[in-house]
C-alpha cells in the first residue's frame, strides 16, 4: 500500500485542486466558437473507418489560459472515424500532441493515450478546446508526458464537441475512441508517430473505467497497436456502485451526468418519464454543462427525491448500467489498478471489484491503495507514481502482479 509518505506531496496536491477548482471566467468557461464547422463530419452517411483521418488542423497548447508558458510542444485537433456502442460509424474529435525536441529513447517515439475525465455534457466542455485554451484541468498532468519526450493524444470521446449527444460512461464506445485516437495519430503525417510505435493507455475516474476498455478491446479491436500497459485509476469501473454511492453525496450531478449519457447511448432507455417534474427540470439543465457546474449545482439530491420509480430496479436499467461494467475482457498487457481509500467520489469497492474480475480473467494487476483525500486530489498525488510505471514499461523492468 503506498500511503501519504509525507505531508509535502499532500499538501502540493491540495493546492493544486485548490488552484483548478476555482471556478473559471465566464469567458474561459463559455469560450469556443460552437458553430465552428470544423467538428461536424461532412454531409450524408459517414464512410470513415476506425481511426482513419477526417480531417486536421494545426491548434494551440496551453496549461494556462494566458499561453505565456512557451510548451515547445506541436499540437493538432483531429476528426476520426471510431464506432459507437451498437457499433455505428462516428466521428469524434481529438487533440495530439508531439515535443518539438526529437525523441531520446530507444526506437520510434511513444504515444500514450490519455484518456480523459469528466468533462461534462455540453460540446463547450470538449477537452479538444480546453487544451487549446488552458482550462484543461489535467493538462499539468499531460504536461509530464511530454515531458518525458512521449507523444499524447487526448480523445473527446463520442458526442462531446462533434454532433449527438455524449454517451458518457458508456464503456464500448470509450475503448474504442480511445484506441482509435492513436490510430488516427498514427495516420497524421505531420506528428511523426510510427505505425509500430510503443502505446500506452492512463486515465483517471471516467478516464479509468475508458482506459480499463481500452485495454480489454485492444486485442480484438485494434491489435495491430504495439500496447505496453495501461494505468487505470479510480475508475467508474461499476456504474451500479457508482450510482449508490453518490446518492445524495455532493458528487451527485455526475450520477445525473451519467443517466443523461447513457440515454444519449441507447435512445430506447426511459428517462424523463421516471423522474419528478424538478428532476426533469435538473435533467434539461445539466444537459449542456461542464464539470465545474455539474459538481457546484447538483449536489446532496438523492435517486429517491427525484424519481417516481426506481431506475435500477428496472430490468432495462439495469441490464445497460451492468453493460458497462469494467473487466469483462482479459487484457494482453499489465495493468496498473490505483484507488484512494478515502475517495469522495467514486466508491473504493469499484477499483478493489475491478482487480478481482480482471485477476479472474488471468490478468496481470499491479494494485495501488492509497490514503490521499478526496477524488481529484489523488489524481495528482498518484500522478508521478503513474509515469514511473508507464516508463518503466517502456523500458521492459519487471512488472509486480498482485493477482
Amino acid at each position: 500500500m503506498r500511503l501519504l509518505r509525507t505531508a509535502v506531496p499532500a499538501l502540493a496536491a491540495l493546492l493544486a485542486v485548490t488552484l483548478i477548482t476555482v471556478p473559471a471566467p465566464a469567458a474561459a468557461v463559455e469560450s469556443g466558437d460552437l458553430s465552428d464547422a470544423f467538428y461536424t463530419p461532412p454531409p450524408g452517411e459517414l464512410t470513415t473507418g476506425p481511426g482513419e483521418l477526417i480531417r486536421h488542423r494545426a491548434a494551440d497548447f496551453r496549461i494556462e489560459p494566458t499561453g505565456l508558458i512557451d510548451q515547445d510542444v506541436r499540437s493538432w485537433q483531429l476528426l476520426y472515424g471510431s464506432a459507437d456502442a451498437e457499433g455505428r460509424r462516428i466521428a469524434v474529435s481529438g487533440t495530439v500532441l508531439v515535443p518539438e525536441t526529437p525523441y531520446a529513447g530507444p526506437g520510434p517515439r511513444p504515444v500514450v493515450a490519455h484518456a480523459i475525465g469528466t468533462h461534462g455534457l455540453g460540446d463547450r466542455c470538449a477537452p479538444s478546446r480546453a487544451l487549446a485554451e488552458g482550462t484543461q484541468y489535467e493538462s499539468l498532468v499531460i504536461k509530464s508526458m511530454l515531458d518525458r519526450g512521449w507523444a499524447v493524444v487526448v480523445t473527446d470521446y463520442q458526442g462531446l464537441g462533434t454532433p449527438g449527444g455524449h454517451s458518457y460512461v458508456n464503456g464500448r464506445a470509450e475503448g474504442q475512441a480511445v484506441l482509435d485516437s492513436v490510430r488516427a495519430a498514427q495516420r497524421l503525417p505531420e506528428a511523426g508517430i510510427a505505425a509500430d510505435a510503443p502505446v500506452l493507455v492512463a486515465g483517471y475516474s471516467q478516464g479509468g473505467q475508458a482506459a480499463s476498455w481500452a485495454a480489454e478491446l485492444q486485442p480484438s479491436y485494434a491489435p495491430e497497436l504495439d500496447l505496453r500497459g495501461a494505468s487505470v485509476g479510480a475508475p467508474a469501473a461499476d456504474l451500479l456502485v457508482v450510482a449508490e454511492g453518490v446518492d445524495g453525496s455532493p458528487a451527485f450531478g455526475f450520477g445525473l451526468t451519467a443517466a443523461v449519457g447513457l440515454k444519449h447511448a441507447y435512445p430506447e432507455l426511459p428517462l424523463e418519464e421516471l423522474f419528478t417534474d424538478h428532476g426533469r427540470e435538473l435533467l434539461a439543465d445539466i444537459s449542456d454543462d461542464c464539470t465545474l457546474q455539474i459538481a457546484a449545482k447538483y449536489g446532496l439530491h438523492s435517486w429517491d427525491g427525484l424519481t417516481t420509480e426506481d431506475p435500477f430496479a428496472r430490468g432495462d436499467w439495469r441490464a445497460r448500467l451492468t453493460e458497462q461494467r469494467a473487466g469483462q475482457h482479459r487484457p494482453a498487457v499489465p495493468v496498473r489498478l490505483y484507488h484512494s481509500r478515502l475517495d469522495d467520489v467514486i466508491p473504493y469497492r469499484a477499483g478493489t471489484e475491478l482487480k478481482d474480475r480482471l485477476c479472474a480473467l488471468g490478468a496481470s494487476v499491479d494494485w495501488d491503495s492509497y490514503l490521499v483525500p478526496t477524488h481529484i486530489a489523488t489524481f495528482y498525488a498518484a500522478a508521478p507514481d503513474t509515469t514511473g510505471w508507464l516508463a518503466d514499461r517502456l523500458e521492459g523492468r519487471p512488472v509486480a502482479n498482485d493477482c
